[in-house]
Formats: structure tokens, sequence, C-alpha cells
């Protein structure tokens, strides 16, 4: 009885352990990169990608800063730029 006990338990164990330990589903991960890309294709085609890009600098001050202001310019300058340009492109 203890022999059959054991056994129930550890088949319990393993049924339930196993679909953790399975590897992943890629049919859906690949679903979902096309998936992905085709939104981000459609929405810069339409010319309104540029109005929903938002710069979000991380920070330059305080005893835990991530970065330094003259990068965050630097960020800001480059934003500007790319902003600028993803504009004239859409306007053509």
């Amino acid at each position: 009885m203890k022999k059959l006990l054991i056994t129930l338990i550890g088949i319990i164990t393993f049924s339930a352990t196993f679909p953790a330990v399975a590897g992943p589903d890629f049919q859906a991960i690949e679903q979902a990169r096309k998936a992905a890309s085709q939104t981000v294709a459609a929405s810069s085609a339409s010319g309104k990608d540029c109005e929903s890009q938002k710069l979000i600098l991380p920070l330059d001050h305080g005893p835990r800063a991530q970065t330094t202001p003259y990068l965050n310019q630097q960020r800001k300058g480059r934003f500007e730029a790319d902003m600028k340009a993803c504009k004239e492109a859409a306007a053509k």
C-alpha cells in the first residue's frame, strides 16, 4: 500500500511539473512576432508614428543618477533631429 501511494504521488507530481519543463511554444512566438511587425509597419506607413513618439530621459541628477546631463542633451538633440526627419518624410 505504501509503495502504491508513493508511486501515485510521484506520477501526480511528474504530471503537474511536466508542462513547466516543456519547451516554449515556437508557433505562438512566431505568430506574435509577425503580428507585431505588421502593426509596426502599418503604423509607420500611416505617418502618425512621428506624433506618437515621446522623449523619455533617464535621471541625470541625485545620488542614483543613471546618466549625465550631457548625455541627456545629446539624446534630446538626436530625438529632435529624428522627429524633424520623420515629419519631413511624412510630408512627402
